[in-house]
């Protein structure tokens, strides 16, 4: 006798819980809208709260303000949106605590992939 989700694939079922598991991250309100000041310039993110919660994690370990964080990330970026870029730092900061954890050496920036600005 057949289930009755034997009709549905393993990579729509998997699609499903990644959708429900990305609204839960996500968080009731979705989006939150920040202000920050980078090289002067008041400007808004909008991130996720888990991304948000990241980057006030990464200030708190490195002793930096947002603002500042936000301004090294504008320094490096290339072509992309200000968003994007944090939200690229924010990944390959916390995959390159997680190889350390291992005993894994430490990508030398050289070799991060370059975030490109749009002009």
């Amino acid at each position: 006798m057949a289930k009755e989700n034997d009709n549905v694939s393993f990579l729509s079922q998997s699609r499903r819980d990644l959708q429900k598991e990305m609204k839960r991250l996500a968080g009731e309100n979705g989006l939150v809208l920040k202000n920050v000041t980078v090289r002067g310039h008041r400007t808004s993110l909008r991130l996720e709260p888990m991304m948000w919660r990241g980057l006030t994690e990464i200030c708190e370990r490195e002793g930096l303000a947002l603002n500042e964080v936000c301004n090294l990330v504008e320094g490096r970026r290339v072509q992309s949106s200000l968003t994007a870029a944090i939200r690229v730092f924010t990944l390959s900061y916390f995959r390159t605590a997680a190889q350390e954890k291992r005993g894994w050496q430490p990508i030398p920036a050289s070799q991060y992939p370059t975030i490109s600005k749009n002009k």
